[in-house]
């Protein structure tokens, strides 16, 4: 019979509370190893939003001492594989005292074991697997504040973290952009005018302005956006999707957005990379019709686009169903 991945929980919280009974703790790797991994942005992190992070305390506006809204702040109030000793989950398990969080009554035994179990595996930072089934559309939570992952990083990495600028390799003048933590470097939470990535973007000429000559320069809305981002705190939020591959895929809608954000900062301008301009929908239709955009998406004998892969699986089946279809400018 199979064992959805509550019961296991309660598996592994019984068992617990058994091994801290013995000498030995040598079954612990065992248990661990069976069991499966916790995703971070979908079960732990929306427990500290919902709990911990709330308005006057872990979110910034009171307890500034210690944040509790990203992984990053998360992570420093633990230390890995040993709960009994992390500052946030032996906050979570006190019955009384000044430290009893949150105060005003505990979590439930659930939330309390998937935190534990996070942080006996190694409090990563977990991606989720995308256990959708094609052709449906995803339940998910959706953020409605601009995102990093989803609406900052594509545009990053599109524009600025391309080979001979600001990738891992590269690291032009010490800025990487092709992570939260290292674009980090550039931002200071809560000020645009004070955030070297705001201050490039927003230069129109001279050898400053970013990206450089002859890149476009970004939207006004791209621009925007990450100026709301910064103002907001610069979190490293879970963003959620919306994903739907049952409604008709249509260019204006779901393509284009996507070639905006993800795809026109190195394909654009005087010198597009690869020669490949993506700046109408001409030019997407042709290299739709030539099967290179789904190459390139799925990385089928070309690099892979955009760089990274930062494609979900749910948006490069939008993509493949817009070509199935024919490739409309709709």
């Amino acid at each position: 019979m199979k064992i959805n991945k509550i019961c296991l929980l309660f598996i592994f919280l019984i068992l617990t509370t058994i091994l801290l009974w013995v000498s030995s703790c040598r079954h612990d790797s065992l248990i661990l190893s069976t069991f499966p991994k916790i995703c971070f942005e979908k079960e732990v992190l929306p427990i500290f939003i919902n709990n911990c992070a709330i308005s006057g305390c872990h979110n910034g506006s009171g307890e500034t001492h210690l944040l509790l809204n990203d992984y990053v702040s998360i992570s420093h109030s633990v230390i890995p594989g040993n709960p009994e000793a992390s500052q946030s989950y032996k906050s979570i398990i006190k019955s009384f005292g000044e430290n009893k969080m949150p105060p005003s009554g505990p979590l439930s035994l659930q939330s309390r074991t998937i935190i534990r179990l996070w942080i006996e595996q190694g409090a990563n930072l977990t991606s989720c697997p995308d256990s959708v089934p094609p052709g449906t559309v995803p339940p998910s939570y959706v953020n409605p504040y601009v995102c990093f992952s989803r609406d900052i990083l594509p545009v990053l990495v599109s524009s600025c973290a391309m080979t001979g600028c600001h990738d891992a390799i590269t690291h032009a003048e010490g800025y990487v952009f092709s992570s939260y933590s290292t674009t980090m470097k550039a931002v200071k939470a809560g000020s645009t005018s004070s955030s070297k990535l705001y201050q490039v973007i927003t230069i129109t000429s001279g050898e400053s302005r970013m990206p450089p000559l002859p890149k476009a320069r970004l939207t006004q809305v791209q621009i925007d956006s990450i100026a709301s981002w910064i103002k907001r705190g610069a979190l490293d939020e879970y963003c959620g999707e919306t994903c739907d591959t049952i409604s008709t895929v249509t260019f204006s809608g779901v393509i284009w957005p996507v070639i905006q954000s993800s795809c026109m900062g190195c394909h654009s301008g005087s010198s597009p990379s690869g020669a490949v301009p993506l700046t109408s929908y001409a030019n997407v239709q042709t290299v739709a019709a030539s099967g290179l955009l789904m190459k390139a998406l799925t990385g089928n004998g070309v690099t892979l686009m955009p760089p990274g892969g930062s494609l979900s699986t749910c948006k490069k089946r939008q993509f493949q169903i817009w070509v199935t279809s024919g490739y409309k400018n709709n």
